[in-house]
């Protein structure tokens, strides 16, 4: 799965990270040049609002756990 998102507040950050480090699977963010942290990561997720583009990419679907950042 690959799915384009936005963390706009440290809030969503939070959560986005809270959520998935309950799910067992490996999760990343992505940009489109080529830039990876893990979705695990509060300060890989804070890196990431510099991007301009966000991607949440797993081996699972797992959009319906990140519905609230999904664009």
């Amino acid at each position: 799965m690959k799915q384009k998102i936005r963390l706009d507040t440290m809030t969503d950050i939070k959560k986005f990270v809270e959520v998935a480090n309950r799910l067992p699977y490996r999760i990343t963010l992505q940009d489109n040049d080529g830039h990876c942290v893990s979705a695990r990561s509060i300060i890989g997720a804070m890196y990431s609002m510099e991007w301009s583009d966000i991607y949440c990419v797993s081996e699972t679907d797992l959009s319906a756990y990140f519905i609230p950042w999904i664009i």
